[in-house]
């Protein structure tokens, strides 16, 4: 396959090759004829001058270290910005009236076209020394004019130094402006910002982070007193249970055996036990969840307690002869049991009291973080402001100092280095480039048009070609040349008799137009 390919191009340059050769006359007008056209448009183009204006940007003559200037921003920057005030609409069309400038187009182009050409023609380059002492720039114009384009160019020269000037002056008076504005501003948020800060710790006394071990130590104590609280409770609980009973050591009913104390009854002990788990579950209760395992295990089994109560008969009213004692012995405690009650309740007013104050300040515990962090961000807020006021106002005092040195004329400034000069010489075009150029398009122009007129030809031009078109399995025996007769002969040398005097004739044309317009 490759070698296939190979062959093919062998065949397809060695077909362009005689082709050259066979029509090496024409081609040779056809170049010499199209060199001599691009010659005289080369010619005919209008020459361009170029002259250019250097200016040098002069330092701040008092030291930085002690004075800031007003404008510190970059010579590119500054170079932007007063060329877009320098290449405005009007001022390009005073600089134009002023030197009658593209007065050849004025009837077919409109001003925005012109002004917008003009904008074309100007250059404006920085160059960066190695100090601000150092730092230029240059201002550059073309036209056709070599007189005109170095007035237009020392004229935007001084049009860009009274633009510096005047917005040097601008820029700090607005900046002067903008820092007293922004500096009562400023002040009034950092009131602001003072005020937001007392209010919140006048809000939310104890609970900054600065109290967190205060409230520890205060919540651990009162946790000591709840537990304390709890366990009288639960004592005084068990004591009105057993209060609840008859007394073991009394005279026994009739028929019982007097050696053998009366056991609780089965509702009794459940309620009993069921009291002293409600008991426990409530101080756990205090420290844990409701999903802590020993909570989950004291509430299923007070509803099992629950439920084996529930199936109890009620219990029944015994009537005995010892009735009369009775009424002597419950009243005894009776009162007891209802001192017992006014103790519990006041032990549960106090658990009330002691949980309400833990809450309180487990609340404060809990808020801290929340605080913490409101805190920090009112306080950053506040820092911030406070910052900011001191950068305005320190900027305040400099840009006061440098509108002083703007006023004396000791900042950075303008000064024109190279006057722009008549130039001597076209800078466009470039005829020595063009016109070689121009012969080599024309060479190739001129080979584009044989092989376009040879591929218009059907003839069968090469063997490979021929191979092509003939079926698969057909043989190429043999080629018949060229038979030439002695009138081709001397048509084909008549021909190039022709061709040759042409050629000297358009060379020589080529050479006449060049030394014409010398110097190029």
């Amino acid at each position: 396959m490759a070698a296939a390919s190979i062959e093919r191009l062998i065949s397809q340059s060695s077909t362009y090759l005689r082709l050259l050769i066979k029509y090496r006359w024409p081609t040779a007008v056809a170049t010499l004829s199209l060199t001599l056209l691009f010659t005289v448009i080369i010619a005919k183009i209008p020459n361009v001058y170029e002259a250019t204006t250097t200016i040098l940007v002069n330092a701040q003559h008092v030291s930085e270290k002690y004075v800031s200037p007003a404008v510190n921003s970059e010579l590119y920057a500054r170079l932007n910005t007063i060329s877009q005030q320098v290449l405005s609409r009007t001022e390009l069309q005073e600089i134009m009236n002023k030197f009658n400038l593209y007065a050849e187009r004025r009837g077919s182009s409109s001003l925005e076209e012109l002004i917008e050409r003009m904008r074309d023609d100007i250059t404006v380059q920085a160059k960066q020394g190695s100090g601000p002492e150092s730092s230029t720039f240059t201002i550059t114009y073309k036209g056709r004019n070599p007189a005109l384009v170095a007035q237009v160019a020392n004229e935007l020269a001084t049009s860009f130094i009274h633009w510096n000037l005047s917005s040097r002056e601008q820029q700090v008076t607005g900046t002067q402006n903008f820092l007293s504005s922004e500096l009562e501003r400023a002040r009034q948020n950092l009131e602001h910002q003072e005020e937001n800060l007392k209010k919140f710790k006048m809000q939310h006394l104890g609970e900054t982070p600065d109290q967190v071990s205060t409230n520890v130590q205060a919540l651990t104590a009162l946790r000591s007193a709840l537990d304390a609280n709890a366990d009288a409770l639960n004592r005084l609980e068990q004591e009105k249970v057993l209060l609840s009973h008859p007394d073991p050591t009394a005279p026994p009913t009739p028929g019982a055996n007097p050696n053998v104390p009366v056991p609780l009854t089965e509702r009794e002990r459940l309620e009993l036990e069921r009291n002293q788990l409600e008991a426990t579950r409530q101080r756990l209760r205090e420290h844990y969840s409701d999903r802590y395992p020993d909570v989950v295990r004291a509430t299923r089994r007070i509803e099992e307690l629950n439920a084996q109560l529930a199936s109890l008969p009620a219990a029944p009213i015994v009537q005995g002869p010892n009735s009369k004692s009775e009424e002597n012995v419950v009243p005894v405690a009776r009162v007891r049991v209802e001192l017992i009650e006014t103790e519990m309740k006041r032990r549960q007013n106090e658990q009330d009291r002691l949980q309400s104050q833990i809450a309180t300040y487990q609340s404060k515990i809990d808020a801290a973080p929340l605080r913490e962090a409101q805190l920090v961000e009112l306080t950053r807020n506040y820092e911030v402001s406070k910052q900011h006021y001191q950068t305005l106002l320190d900027g305040t005092f400099n840009i006061g100092m440098a509108a002083d040195l703007e006023q004396k004329q000791a900042t950075e400034r303008f000064t024109v280095l190279d006057f722009a000069q008549t130039p001597q010489k076209p800078i466009q075009p470039k005829r020595k480039q063009l016109i070689p150029l121009g012969a080599l398009v024309a060479l190739g122009l001129s080979i584009f048009g044989v092989i376009v007129k040879d591929t218009q030809n059907p003839a069968v031009k090469s063997e490979m070609e021929l191979k092509s078109l003939l079926p698969a399995g057909v043989r190429v025996w043999g080629f018949i040349p060229r038979i030439e007769v002695a009138v081709d002969t001397r048509r084909a040398r008549r021909s190039a008799i022709y061709a040759s005097i042409a050629c000297i004739l358009l060379g020589a044309a080529v050479f006449v137009v060049i030394l014409a317009n010398r110097p190029l």
